[in-house]
């Protein structure tokens, strides 16, 4: 259904979004998707190189909003957390069944060269230097794609008293929706960043960001968000402008 026939009347909400109580999340950001030499970079390159480099650009943007939005949350003293993707066990038996079987397949399309996920531990599991973190801000180590179910998120956020948090990261309609929904479905209030996240495919990431406005959260600029962060002002636009 085209965005513009969605009855928006009947199904709006108000979020009482608040910028000293919100967080920045910056989810995934790492060497596995974004570097060439193996992982899931690796094998999107060798199959579709087109599709890797529109990515890529995609994420200078994605890298750029970042880094905009670190700053303001740092100069007032906001929360800024990482989440990192990936096995924690070196066989990857850690992994559910349905992941473990995507890393035999991206394995066998790489020659053997790499998995779709770095295993912790290795270069390609940090998180890219340009969106690194400082010195005592929180970073989660995770192994399934909503940050909620295999760390402790919840219980940080809530012990931190954090009600808002602002999604950011790799992939939009992966790893950052899935957190994004759980997120919203344990009462936090939840922005979605739609020019700070991304993935391979541009089309999906839209439709995401479109069905997240509609039901469980805002979609913002981060244009909107550093005004809203600095004005305290309740946003005009909180959704996808299609």
């Amino acid at each position: 259904m085209d965005d513009r026939e969605w009855p928006t009347d009947g199904f709006g909400f108000t979020l009482p979004i608040r910028p000293e109580s919100a967080a920045l999340v910056v989810v995934d950001v790492q060497g596995y998707v974004l570097n060439a030499d193996g992982h899931l970079a690796h094998m999107v390159n060798r199959h579709s190189p087109e599709l890797q480099q529109g990515f890529l650009e995609r994420a200078e943007t994605m890298i750029g909003n970042i880094q905009r939005m670190q700053t303001a949350f740092r100069e007032q003293g906001g929360r800024v957390v990482f989440t990192r993707h990936g096995a924690q066990l070196a066989d990857g038996s850690d992994m559910v069944l349905r992941r473990r079987g995507r890393e035999t397949v991206a394995r066998s399309a790489t020659d053997d060269v790499g998995s779709h996920m770095a295993v912790n531990g290795e270069p390609a599991y940090e998180i890219d230097p340009r969106v690194e973190p400082l010195d005592g801000e929180l970073i989660l180590d995770k192994n399934t794609s909503s940050a909620f179910h295999s760390s402790p998120f919840d219980l940080y956020l809530r012990n931190m008293q954090v009600e808002t948090l602002v999604m950011t990261g790799v992939a939009a309609d992966q790893c950052v929706l899935a957190t994004a929904i759980d997120a919203a479905d344990r009462g936090f209030h939840v922005i979605m960043a739609t020019d700070a996240c991304a993935n391979v495919d541009p089309g999906s990431a839209e439709a995401t960001q479109v069905l997240f406005g509609r039901v469980w959260g805002y979609v913002m600029t981060t244009d909107d968000i550093i005004t809203w962060l600095s004005t305290g002002q309740p946003p005009e636009l909180t959704r996808l402008a299609v």
